[in-house]
């Protein structure tokens, strides 16, 4: 059995990562002299009250929590999203290189440090596969993720969070040339944190993973099986294990057992403290919960809250929308939005031809192009902007001389 530990959360967390660890089995993965490395979810420079990226108060709380377990040396560190210019402005304008400095302990920007290159290590990765020799220099590996939407993944839990460990190209074929979802297990068979945590204080719901809407959930999870921990997560977010592919197909591949899931913490089933024993109770007909994953859903029915999905949230803020985003990178794309939000909130009319993004060619003679994929079909006179991904202001842009 594999165990997930949730407990109920307001942002107290050197009161309750204690417990959290105690739950989740975990109070041996950190020894005397161990050098740990703890991952956070940095992907953009955002400041973490958007749900967007992982709360430095946590981070700071395991910092305390690993040197009071006798840690040699901590290490917090993380590689933003590809594309963005200056890859030190996810610790500097999130504050996170003060928090940790503060907390005695050191961070590293990943893409600024060698990686050890794998190859051929499955059909599902790139032939040769960067990830971060820091990984491989640790004892201790702790995952912090959070719990949040996500456009091309529909959610972005703890496997997900993994993908900041390889090289930025590397998230680029991700996105662009492999299959996301079997990309992301894949990678997981070759990286496997002593413990992963996916923190729900505030999360994110809609068009993630940052530009979506902050979500008080109020539940941190924790386990030593990352795979586990996503799946229960997932299903407090109300997403089917069939929706979630990167969970599906992890259960395909073996990494996944949900029957072997065992629930324990506060609040899950009953409502009320279940101690070390995880808890089944009946499944409420008003919260949608995956049956594919059942007994599990009755385990967390009482906490599910079901977040709003990117393709809802699109629709929402913007009908008409008319995007083609085969093969498109989750930075494209989320630029690309996010310059359509601004321009709508600045009373920009939207496009009224086909926008198009990816590395497939555009459905519609008159398209327009959006980023270097594109490129190589802008020779027949498509409108083009370049960039990879184009800034949200050139976005803004383009596709507002468009709509005017």
């Amino acid at each position: 059995m594999n165990t997930v530990a949730v407990v109920n959360s307001k942002g107290d967390y050197p009161a309750l990562l204690p417990r959290l660890v105690r739950l989740a089995e975990a109070e041996d993965i950190v020894r005397p002299g161990a050098r740990v490395l703890i991952k956070p979810n940095l992907h953009a420079p955002q400041r973490w009250t958007t749900g967007g990226t992982t709360n430095p108060a946590l981070v700071a709380a395991l910092i305390e929590w690993a040197r009071a377990r006798g840690a040699k040396s901590i290490l917090v560190a993380d590689g933003p999203y590809f594309g963005l210019p200056d890859p030190q402005e996810v610790f500097v304008k999130t504050r996170f290189a003060q928090a940790v400095e503060r907390a005695g302990a050191q961070w590293a920007v990943l893409p600024r440090h060698p990686f050890r290159i794998f190859r051929d290590a499955s059909p599902h990765l790139p032939h040769e596969l960067g990830i971060s020799q820091l990984l491989f220099e640790c004892d201790t590996l702790i995952n912090v993720a959070l719990m949040k939407t996500h456009l091309d993944c529909l959610v972005t839990l703890g496997m997900k969070n993994l993908k900041g460990c390889i090289r930025p190209e590397d998230k680029r074929a991700f996105h662009s040339d492999l299959e996301i979802h079997r990309a992301v297990v894949a990678l997981n068979q070759l990286i496997a944190p002593a413990l992963t945590i996916v923190d729900g204080t505030l999360g994110m719901e809609g068009i993630g993973p940052h530009a979506g809407r902050p979500v008080s959930f109020g539940y941190v999870f924790a386990s030593r099986h990352t795979p586990s921990v996503d799946a229960v997560a997932a299903a407090a977010m109300g997403v089917e294990l069939d929706e979630a592919r990167t969970l599906k197909y992890a259960a395909e591949e073996g990494l996944l057992d949900p029957a072997a899931i065992r629930v324990v913490g506060q609040d899950v089933g009953t409502g009320q403290a279940t101690g070390d024993r995880g808890q089944t109770t009946a499944f409420p007909p008003f919260c949608h919960l995956p049956s594919v994953i059942c007994p599990l859903s009755s385990q967390v029915a009482r906490i599910c809250r079901r977040f709003e999905r990117p393709d809802e949230a699109m629709m929402r803020h913007l009908p008409g929308l008319r995007l083609q985003s085969d093969g498109a990178c989750s930075a494209c794309r989320l630029n690309v939005i996010r310059a359509l939000l601004e321009n709508r909130r600045a009373d920009v009319p939207l496009p009224g031809r086909l926008i198009v993004i990816g590395n497939q060619p555009p459905a519609e003679p008159d398209a327009l192009l959006v980023g270097q994929c594109q490129r190589r079909f802008a020779a027949g006179g498509h409108p083009h902007l370049p960039g990879c991904p184009p800034s949200v202001a050139r976005a803004k842009e383009f596709l507002g001389a468009a709509g005017s």
